[in-house]
Order: C-alpha cells, then sequence, then structure tokens
C-alpha cells in the first residue's frame, strides 16, 4: 500500500503541464465564440439601420431654436448611421460615437422638459382643485379615513399625471430618442466586447472619448462596466476598470 501511495504521489509531481497546443486550442475556441458574438450584434444592428429608424418631427415637442439645433444634430448624425453600413469596424466607430454623443444631448435635454412638463401640470393641478368646508358633524369621519383617502387620491393623482406624460409630445420624444440612444451605444458595444483585440482597443479609445466629453452617462458607464468583466485581455480589462473608477470618482466630487 505504501509503495502505491509513494508512486501516486510521484505521478502527481511530475505530471506534465498543460501542453501548448491544448492552450492555444482554448484561445482559438474563445475566439470563435467571440466572432460570433459579434457577428450576431452587427446582424443585429444591421437590420435596426437598415429599418431607416428617425426622430420624426421634433417640432411638435421642441419650441425654443437651441433645442431644434439639438434634434436637427442628432437626426444628421443618425442618418449618417442608417445610410449605408460601414465597410470596416473604424468606418463605423467614425459614424456611431458623434451619434451616441447627439443623442445623449438631445435626451437629456428633452428629460429636462418632461420633469418641467411633470411640475407644471402638478401646480395648475393644486390651484385648480376646488376648496370645501366641511359639515361639523363630518369632520370625526373625515379623520379617520383622511389617510386612506389620501392614499387613493395620490395613486389616482399620480397614474394621470403618468397617463398625461406618456401621451404628450415631450414624453414620446425622449422614449424614441432614448431608444435610439441605447441602440447606438450597443453597436458600440458589439465593437467593445466581441471584437478582435485590436477592434476592442480602438472602441475602447472611442468610449474613453465620449467619456472625457459626457462623464455623466449611464448608457455609456453600463457598458464600460460590462465590458471590464467580460474583457480576458488583462492590459485592456485594466485600462476599462480605471475609466469606470474616474467616472465614480468626478461623480462623488459634484
Amino acid at each position: 500500500m505504501l509503495t502505491l501511495a509513494l508512486a501516486s504521489c510521484r505521478r502527481d509531481e511530475y505530471a506534465p503541464a498543460p501542453s501548448a497546443s491544448a492552450s492555444s486550442a482554448s484561445k482559438d475556441f474563445a475566439s470563435v465564440a467571440r466572432a460570433g458574438h459579434l457577428q450576431e450584434e452587427l446582424t443585429r444592428a444591421n437590420a435596426r439601420w437598415q429599418s431607416r429608424p428617425n426622430l420624426g418631427d421634433c417640432a411638435t415637442a421642441l419650441k425654443e431654436k437651441d433645442d431644434l439645433e439639438l434634434c436637427e444634430a442628432a437626426q444628421s448624425s443618425l442618418t449618417a448611421i442608417t445610410v449605408a453600413p460601414a465597410a470596416t469596424p473604424h468606418a463605423a466607430l467614425a459614424v456611431l460615437a458623434p451619434g451616441a454623443l447627439a443623442l445623449a444631448r438631445l435626451s437629456e435635454r428633452l428629460r429636462y422638459l418632461s420633469l418641467e412638463e411633470l411640475g407644471q401640470r402638478r401646480i395648475e393641478g393644486d390651484a385648480g382643485a376646488p376648496r370645501t368646508e366641511p359639515a361639523p358633524g363630518a369632520v370625526a369621519s373625515a379623520l379617520a379615513a383622511a389617510p386612506h383617502a389620501h392614499k387613493k387620491e395620490r395613486a389616482a393623482h399620480a397614474e394621470e399625471r403618468t397617463l398625461q406624460l406618456s401621451e404628450s409630445p415631450v414624453s414620446q420624444q425622449l422614449s424614441l430618442t432614448t431608444r435610439l440612444e441605447r441602440d447606438v451605444i450597443r453597436n458600440i458595444g458589439g465593437y467593445l466586447e466581441y471584437g478582435s483585440l485590436p477592434v476592442r482597443r480602438q472602441a475602447f479609445e472611442t468610449v474613453k472619448s465620449l467619456h472625457a466629453q459626457r462623464p455623466r452617462w449611464p448608457a455609456l458607464e453600463h457598458l464600460l462596466r460590462e465590458s471590464a468583466v467580460l474583457e480576458t485581455d488583462d492590459a485592456l480589462k485594466r485600462d476599462l476598470q480605471q475609466l469606470t473608477a474616474s467616472g465614480a470618482a468626478k461623480r462623488q466630487l459634484e
């Protein structure tokens, strides 16, 4: 028994390391899988852009000259993306980056206008509410029922405001703009997450430039965190993590 145990230990001690061919095969498999994911993302993106999505008539939601210019800039960038599929990752990123930035600027403005609209409707609703004096005998019962009535009233008002905003031109324009913004970011993310290492590095530089121009960008920050988790190259993974951390540090200082 002792002899068998010693022989087993010696086999473990001198067990051969994984061969270079096995390691190479594993890397090849990962590259093929990554390329497959990239092709899926590009197919999805191409189908989206071939449908020629557009921002519609922004004048129904936006009235100020500066706001309309934001919409025109976003529409021009979107048109550049949808006119023809880019032949190379470099060409694709060159049109996707300004498109994402223009759409983000427009969605931020629309989000502000939507909140402003909500506040205005709340003020108008409060101002228009009729005031009535309760009968003396009804005070006690009214006090007892007040908490439940108040909750129902708040829920009804909230539902009504939500419905009104969802039907407003500003809200509809915001929904369309943010959806297109997410589509463009996802298209960039396909290159950043699933491209070959040179393509991923190029996509990272694109995202880094966007981040510098717009540090507070939730959709871009989510992409950075997701890409850092998926990245297998140590140097690029470190760069992704550092860029994500720098964005978090800036938000804490603000």
